[in-house]
């Protein structure tokens, strides 16, 4: 089979519009996807300081790899990745390998941060302290994990001065939260998917998501074809996530349906413009302990700090 644009051979054919690419012309693809997506949105200006999440797997490491192609049209534009070490056991390290390889590969400032030295505790820690899930620990280790990654990257983000913060959640990622908030009944959730990264504290880096057109698959190969490697292994805690059991219910269906994640990422768009129309009854404020925004009296982070604290553990 012949490229769609040319005579090479063929390496890959796009399940959802059947689009046949030969390896430069599929990387031609995903550059002007990604490019379209910034626009579109308008993620980025010309002389932004760009910060990007990037944690040694797939996504991160193909986002870091193209946004460098992208930037060199702006040369008044900088791009510095910053890498969390989580503290999980026989699991970050390899992530941290990747990450290291690819800032070196790319000539880009990186910056390290790490749950003990920010935060005081690493996950592993955590969720000892706190105990089994459903008796001493209310939530998942991701929903813990999660709460602290944001934080610190939000936190890296503002020590460096960057002006928004680029993470690699790739269209199935967009898929997932859509229908976990959806399930869960969270309208206001739902709302801050907005794709245009927007200032809404003065302590919160506006984030955005160049890959969320993007399908998993096509990541996948754009590492293959260009030799970037990443960690595949999966994070030990990952079996405890109901988001993964969403994941599967996403992956099962798009064999016979194709571009059921692109519609629901349209449809969210669709009614995002309604539920902006309705004010949110929940205003950002700063937390009484770090100043950081939340909607309550602390922010997660430093909620998380009182439960270890007053833990038994």
């Amino acid at each position: 089979m012949k490229c769609a644009f040319c005579e090479k051979q063929v390496v890959y054919v796009r399940q959802y519009d059947k689009l046949a690419v030969c390896s430069k012309h599929f990387n031609e693809q995903m550059i002007k996807r990604v490019q379209r997506t910034i626009t579109k949105h308008k993620m980025l200006k010309r002389d932004d300081k760009v910060a990007v999440g990037v944690s040694g797997g797939k996504d991160s490491i193909a986002l870091l790899d193209i946004l460098a192609k992208i930037e060199s049209d702006f040369p008044e534009s900088e791009i510095v990745a910053i890498t969390i070490d989580e503290g999980i056991a026989e699991y970050r390290d390899e992530g941290m390998l990747y990450a290291q390889k690819i800032v070196k590969k790319l000539d880009i400032e990186h910056h390290v941060y790490s749950f003990k030295n920010d935060f005081g505790y690493e996950l592993d820690e955590i969720i000892k302290k706190l105990g089994e899930r459903g008796e001493g620990r209310e939530f998942g280790a991701c929903s813990y994990c999660g709460i602290l990654r944001r934080k610190i990257l939000n936190q890296a983000a503002l020590e460096i001065g960057a002006d928004v913060v680029l993470t690699g959640h790739n269209l199935e990622d967009e898929a997932e939260t859509i229908l976990l908030n959806i399930i869960r009944g969270d309208i206001q959730r739902l709302a801050r998917l907005n794709p245009t990264p927007r200032k809404i504290h003065k302590n919160l880096v506006p984030r955005a998501k160049p890959f969320r057109n993007t399908p998993q698959a096509e990541i996948v190969m754009y590492c293959y074809l260009n030799d970037l490697e990443y960690q595949e292994i999966q994070c030990p805690y990952a079996v405890e996530a109901y988001r993964g059991e969403v994941r599967e219910f996403i992956f099962n269906t798009q064999e016979k349906q194709p571009m059921l994640s692109f519609n629901i990422l349209r449809g969210n768009e669709k009614l995002l413009k309604m539920i902006q129309q309705t004010p949110s009854k929940k205003e950002l404020k700063d937390c009484t302990i770090c100043g950081e925004a939340t909607t309550g009296e602390f922010c997660k982070g430093c909620w998380l700090k009182n439960q270890l604290s007053s833990s038994r553990n």
